[in-house]
């Protein structure tokens, strides 16, 4: 079967029978060091499915080294370091690379690791890959398992920035903020929040967009979740985007990946004292039924599984 009929999760899941391992899966892996875990994630982007060309070399690299510590952040991890490696064209002007590496320092520091090191090679096309270190102790650690019926489902900021600004790009829109797509910031510090307070039960971060990542955590949760449409918050790109090309904000924030926000569940009982420390918004509840619905003007329905998956469609 062709990795096009799969898709990117049936393709991971497979890989993972084969390894056969039960500590993965998470966003990070989790390394057992003494009394805390190293965490270790990998993400690699390339010029033609993550690099619009209103990209600077600069907002390359703070991009791939953004996505890879927002995998450190789902697992409640401080930063450690990032390394990178690059797959460049030979005529590529040294300036490129000499920002490039600029804008991956700026985003490393600003959450208090370092580059660590990497390799370059020759490639036709651009092509980053980062991977991301960080620690966490063992009674803080995040976990995507762990969400049980009752318990309130909530995300850490506005959704659709990234997927406004897509369609901004696609469709030649002016005066759209677009740093929500170029220069996501990975919730380190909520996630440190998160994780100290030891009352959240299960997290994960929302690249591939807010349906898909429900329908991930629903299977391996084995529960289902349903999502009360009017408190979703949407940002404002989402609503101008929308606004102009017809498009329903609410289908943006849903069904558009790429904003690296934290999706959490967490009892009811502790959330005010969460949102004293995190901003946070709740948006429905974990259900024993095993279907995500999504509440709108009073009517219950399905919610879709639109999200980004790579292999299987071009939005």
């Amino acid at each position: 079967m062709k990795l096009s009929d799969l898709g990117e999760r049936k393709i991971v899941d497979k890989i993972l029978s084969i390894i056969g391992d039960n500590h993965l899966g998470d966003d990070s892996a989790y390394i057992d060091v003494d009394d805390s875990y190293l965490l270790v994630s990998s993400d690699v982007i390339r010029k033609e499915t993550h690099l619009p060309n209103v990209m600077t070399p600069y907002d390359i690299g703070w991009f791939v080294t953004s996505i890879n510590l927002s995998d450190i952040a789902a697992m409640g991890g401080e930063v450690i370091g990032v390394l990178l490696s690059l797959s460049l064209p030979s005529d590529l002007d040294e300036d490129f690379v000499l920002s490039l590496i600029k804008g991956a320092k700026d985003c490393v520091g600003k959450y208090g690791g370092r580059i660590l090191g990497g390799d370059t090679k020759e490639h036709n096309e651009i092509t980053v890959s980062g991977t991301a270190i960080g620690r966490v102790s063992k009674e803080e650690i995040l976990f995507r398992k762990g969400a049980k019926p009752e318990d309130i489902v909530a995300v850490t900021g506005h959704l659709g920035k990234a997927g406004a600004g897509y369609l901004a790009i696609k469709n030649k829109l002016d005066g759209v903020e677009l740093r929500g797509l170029i220069r996501p910031e990975p919730r380190i510090r909520e996630g440190r929040e998160l994780a100290k307070s030891r009352c959240i039960s299960s997290c994960m971060d929302i690249s591939d967009g807010l349906s898909s990542s429900l329908y991930q955590l629903a299977k391996i949760n084995d529960v289902g979740f349903t999502i009360e449409r009017e408190k979703i918050p949407v940002s404002e790109e989402a609503f101008k985007v929308g606004e102009i090309l017809n498009i329903d904000p609410y289908s943006i924030a849903i069904d558009f990946g790429g904003d690296y926000e934290l999706l959490v569940t967490l009892s009811k009982d502790k959330f005010d004292e969460i949102k004293k420390k995190v901003k946070i918004y709740e948006m429905g509840k974990v259900t024993k039924e095993k279907e995500i619905s999504i509440i709108c003007h009073g009517k219950k329905r399905k919610l879709q599984d639109r999200g980004w998956e790579h292999f299987r469609q071009r939005l």
